[in-house]
């Protein structure tokens, strides 16, 4: 079984990069492509609520430059080229409580649907959105996810009928099944990274804050000697041994394992956009945001969305 590759992991004019201190690690904002608002395949979709605009905020990347857009007022997964043309939709049933779309190494798409009636529904499409695979798990009707660091991802299933109800999958994609996973995931504060020949390990202090700026992590060694604390939530880790952390909405800090900072990044998007950010292997990050008016602002009258690349060097 290969596990889901940190390319997918689990995330621009607007969105400049500032750095702070003197660092090695500087990121380029630029605009890969957009997709307009409206009725037709290769569009997406809007509408307003209440007063709020309702549009799409959350994607996901494979390893050959797909985006797969959550076209959620659609009710589809609309994946397009690294250029921006439209390619295919995979839908779902507009009743679906939660929806996750996961691109694996085979370029297969992975659709996990949740709906409080129908329990919890998993599909495997080929590239050309052949269902390749498929099965549905009455007895649950929620999911969470929890990506660890040897690039597997671990599906925790619960129901909101019976709160005794839980078990852990694994997306096993040479037999193109959920497996169900025998031990407990990982602590989710918990991280290991490598770094030469070297093993760290990486531990959020326990606090009781919410806020990513408040939270501190502790380096240790193989020794469990430490090494360094980390200020933030840690969301992602470069196979050279670069730490991301989020230290709020929307700053996120590249450190090395000795704790020392090597970049600073400043989102400046909707606060949406900025939560949903993804990475690749690289280290690059991407963003789904809206388009903003000439003054910047974002209206009710934005006409489309863009993807956006902070490519880094």
């Amino acid at each position: 079984m290969q596990g889901p590759r940190r390319a997918i992991l689990f995330l621009s004019l607007l969105c400049a990069a500032s750095l702070g201190y003197a660092s090695s690690v500087t990121f380029t904002p630029r605009e890969l492509f957009r997709v307009p608002f409206g009725k037709s395949r290769d569009a997406l979709g809007a509408r307003i609520d209440g007063g709020n605009v309702l549009i799409p905020r959350d994607f996901t990347l494979d390893e050959t430059g797909h985006v797969y857009i959550y076209d959620s007022n659609n009710h589809r997964i609309a994946r397009f080229s690294r250029d921006g043309k439209y390619e295919i939709g995979f839908t779902y049933p507009a009743t679906a409580q939660q929806i996750f779309a996961h691109a694996d190494s085979h370029e297969n798409l992975w659709l996990l649907i949740s709906d409080p009636e129908r329990g919890t529904y998993y599909g495997v499409y080929d590239p050309r959105g052949q269902l390749l695979k498929s099965g549905t798990f009455l007895r649950f009707t929620h999911f969470r996810l929890h990506p660890d660091d040897d690039f597997t991802l671990h599906i925790i299933l619960s129901s909101e009928k019976d709160r005794t109800a839980m078990q852990t999958y694994i997306l096993d994609e040479e037999k193109l099944l959920m497996r169900r996973e025998n031990t407990a995931p990982p602590p989710e504060n918990h991280h290991q990274i490598r770094s030469g020949e070297h093993v760290y390990f990486i531990d959020q202090v326990p606090d009781a804050s919410k806020e990513d700026a408040h939270h501190v992590n502790r380096v240790t060694d193989e020794a469990h000697r430490g090494i360094a604390n980390i200020r933030g939530t840690v969301i992602y880790m470069t196979p050279e041994g670069n730490v991301y952390t989020r230290e709020g909405d929307r700053e996120i800090d590249v450190y090395d394992v000795d704790g020392s900072l090597k970049g600073k990044v400043i989102l400046q998007g909707l606060p949406a956009a900025c939560a949903a950010i993804r990475f690749d292997a690289a280290g690059n990050i991407y963003e789904l945001d809206g388009i903003p008016d000439a003054a910047g602002q974002y209206t009710a009258q934005m006409p489309g969305m863009r993807v956006l690349q902070y490519e880094r060097h």
